[in-house]
């Protein structure tokens, strides 16, 4: 029976050298990012988002994180993201990027949050959205 583990290894060797690539990785044609000719990254105008009624929080960034929860993006097309980034470089103004969406057409989303301190605390005022388009923009301004 010792005998059968060198034999499984070796037709196990044997098969996986068969699944390499011998040749050359064919290029792909068009530009650097594999994309065809003409389609490239680009940006959709900010549009005002609505703006749900929440509770205001004591912290800027609790007020962020209230908005998120609130929103809806953290259901449907956004639970295919793959990343969530938040940069808050001043209390009243927060940027979300959520990234690596299992889109064919939008490669991320953009928000913009406008916050104001009250007597309670702080809460969202304002949020304006944009797409990133994998492929770039069509002639509506709406992603291709």
């Amino acid at each position: 029976m010792c005998w059968k583990r060198p034999i499984a290894g070796s037709v196990l060797a044997l098969l996986l050298a068969g699944c390499a690539s011998s040749g050359p990785v064919p290029e792909t044609e068009g530009t650097s990012a594999g994309l065809p000719e003409g389609w490239e990254p680009a940006p959709t105008a900010f549009e005002a988002q609505a703006v749900p009624s929440l509770e205001a929080m004591v912290l800027p960034g609790a007020a962020v994180m209230e908005w998120l929860a609130a929103s809806g993006w953290h259901s449907g097309l956004a639970v295919d993201y793959a990343g969530l980034e938040i940069d808050q470089p001043r209390p009243e103004r927060a940027e979300i990027r959520l990234t690596g969406l299992r889109d064919d057409a939008v490669e991320a989303y953009e928000f913009r949050l406008q916050l104001e301190e009250v007597e309670a605390g702080w809460v969202v005022r304002a949020v304006e959205r944009r797409a990133i388009c994998r492929r770039g923009l069509g002639d509506g301004g709406l992603c291709l």
